[in-house]
């Protein structure tokens, strides 16, 4: 199967990058446009070894391959979401999750210049999401780089005015990256002073700081940074009151779906940072379950199985459901929810992709919400709530031919 043949998820100034099926699921394969040769193999194999010992939020690539054609080939693992698709589809970040990714960034960066290693081409594009919310940094490998140039200016707008070389750049890279989370806007030269009501002043000043056009009047180094940003970063048990919160269990500690079948058994832990996966949309996974999108069945089917009981239990009869979900709205890359619900009621918004995995998110009092999809993949959504005492649910809503079953 050629590269083509798969799903296009983006490019960059060196090589495109594909989804493709593989025995062990999806992988991201990234094409250059030529042969690589032996010399250029062994010091990429020699790059690739060093960054696989670095402690941090990297993504390495598992494999160099050659296509029949004769191009060069990255093999990795599949990230299907960057920093640069995220907030173009649901708009800047919270401060909080600013912070946890600027912190994890910091870090991984920090023990990078460590070790010698500068990236040199941070930008919003290659910061990418695992599907449990954890950011990894791509595109390290800088062998490749003048060797296949396919684009010079690809993210010329978030890279430094001095060019991608030293500690200096990846500090610009930073500021660039954590203007963007904040803004959603690229740090222009001729940008307005960096503002925002519900974020620290240290915060605002250290990314101001970062994108100075001297690389001197940039902070002293990559640890210093990394210091600042979990100095201010709050717990990871800290509830942002405003902010959508993504759990593993229900509104009241109770799991609210379940999907089958049943989960494959857990692969063998690979080595993770300390840094918790971020808040954003609904990008954390649950670890049960609660809903089937189910192959040609034409109604949706009761689940014969155990619920467990809520914290609060009525003899009464329960209330007619008093939460009523629209059609989902499909943008390919976004899905827009809407309900509506009594006041006083929290909601939580249930997402199943058919995976084998289900996802929750606490939404407070919110009434609508947008969630980043992947285009082509049948979803189901549910929205519950409570006011403390019962919990009460909306029909499931499908998209792209979806069926749903509880």
């Amino acid at each position: 199967m050629r590269p083509e043949d798969g799903e296009a998820l983006g490019s960059g100034s060196a090589g495109a990058v594909f989804a493709l099926p593989s025995d062990e699921g999806d992988v991201a394969v990234k094409v250059f446009p030529g042969r690589l040769y032996e010399r250029t193999r062994l010091r990429l194999e020699h790059e690739l070894e060093r960054l696989s010992a670095l402690d941090g939020q990297i993504l390495v690539p598992g494999a160099i391959e050659e296509l029949p054609d004769g191009r060069c080939a990255l093999r990795s693992e599949l990230c299907t979401r960057s920093l640069l698709d995220l907030v173009e589809s649901t708009g800047p970040l919270s401060v909080s999750d600013t912070l946890v990714l600027g912190s994890a960034i910091a870090s991984t960066l920090a023990r990078a210049h460590e070790a010698g290693i500068v990236h040199g081409r941070l930008t919003p594009a290659n910061v990418l999401f695992r599907a449990s919310g954890e950011p990894v940094i791509n595109d390290f490998e800088r062998t490749l780089r003048p060797v296949f140039v396919r684009d010079p200016d690809h993210g010329s707008d978030f890279l430094a005015p001095e060019g991608p070389h030293g500690e200096g750049a990846d500090l610009y890279g930073l500021g660039a990256v954590l203007h963007f989370a904040l803004t959603g806007l690229p740090p222009g030269p001729d940008r307005p002073e960096l503002h925002r009501v519900d974020a620290p002043i240290d915060l605002l000043s250290l990314t101001e700081n970062l994108l100075a056009e001297d690389p001197d009047s940039r902070p002293a180094g990559m640890a210093v940074v990394e210091e600042i940003l979990i100095a201010l970063t709050p717990e990871p048990s800290t509830v942002d009151e405003e902010a959508p919160v993504v759990v593993s269990r229900g509104i009241q500690g109770y799991p609210l779906l379940t999907i089958g079948p049943e989960p494959a058994p857990a692969p063998e832990p690979r080595k993770r940072s300390a840094w918790p996966v971020l808040a954003i949309g609904a990008a954390t996974v649950l670890a049960t379950a609660a809903w089937f999108l189910i192959p040609g069945s034409p109604e949706p089917v009761p689940q014969a199985q155990a619920q467990p009981s809520l914290a609060k239990t009525s003899t009464n009869p329960k209330p007619a459901p008093r939460v009523e979900l629209d059609a989902p709205i499909d943008h390919g890359s976004m899905v827009e929810l809407t309900w509506r619900a009594p006041a006083g009621f929290d909601s939580a918004v249930v997402v199943a992709d058919g995976t084998g995995e289900a996802k929750t998110t606490i939404v407070r009092q919110q009434r609508t919400m947008k969630i980043p999809v992947d285009p082509g993949r049948k979803y189901c959504f549910l929205v519950q709530i409570t006011d403390g005492g019962d919990v009460q649910e909306s029909a499931p809503r499908p998209i792209r031919g979806a069926v749903c079953r509880k």
